[in-house]
């Protein structure tokens, strides 16, 4: 799996590779990880219904015979190695910091400033609902309610090591989740960034309220 990169971290990949922003055919990708990174672009923005292996060849500059030496079981072995990487950023930049050994307010400081950038303050969909709400019939064996699951969890045992019981730091990281990512989706809908912003604000106050 790729390491997580830069470019997923600063919100460039979607300028560089969404489709729907490039009027050229890129160039070719001149590693694995970039061919991933558009992906991720592309399962991003569209889901995975939405998105044909004619729109990936286009966005990555492969033809399709390039396409499946790097991805032999087509479309679904693409997502899944989409989710994968997914689960790396996550890991990496949004988790990890609810695991140090700092305080509460550090983390969830940390924690929403790498979701802020993930969205671009709003801007960006999120991979998740993009893709349950387009996965069909094709066989895409990533877990890709995981990310949110593994969040959820990684958060809850956070509030925990505060002295929260394990039912309340559950329900607080879970409505400070449920406020970010519904509020991403409404922001987006009624394009106002501020909604996301707020959201933002809210779910720290959720998180650092101690009753």
């Amino acid at each position: 799996m790729p390491a997580p990169s830069s470019d997923l971290r600063d919100g460039t990949a979607r300028d560089r590779y969404c489709p729907a922003m490039t009027k050229d055919h890129p160039s070719a990708p001149t590693s694995k990880e970039e061919i991933v990174l558009r992906l991720f672009d592309l399962f991003r923005h569209a889901g995975y219904e939405g998105v044909s292996i004619g729109d990936i060849s286009q966005a990555t500059g492969l033809g399709r015979s390039s396409l499946y030496h790097y991805f032999p079981g087509g479309k679904a072995d693409m997502a899944n190695v989409v989710v994968g990487f997914a689960k790396v950023w996550l890991d990496a930049h949004v988790l990890a910091p609810l695991r140090r050994e700092v305080p509460l307010e550090t983390r969830i400081d940390a924690m929403l400033a790498a979701v802020h950038r993930f969205y671009r303050g709003g801007a960006a969909p999120c991979l998740v609902a993009s893709m349950l709400l387009s996965r069909g019939r094709d066989p895409v064996d990533a877990d890709v309610g995981g990310l949110i699951r593994d969040w959820i969890d990684t958060l809850t045992q956070s509030l925990e090591r505060e002295g929260s019981s394990k039912a309340e730091a559950a329900e607080r990281a879970t409505a400070a989740i449920v406020g970010i990512e519904g509020a991403l989706i409404v922001a987006q809908a009624v394009e106002r960034l501020d909604i996301f912003e707020k959201a933002l604000g809210e779910a720290r106050k959720t998180l650092l309220d101690r009753g």
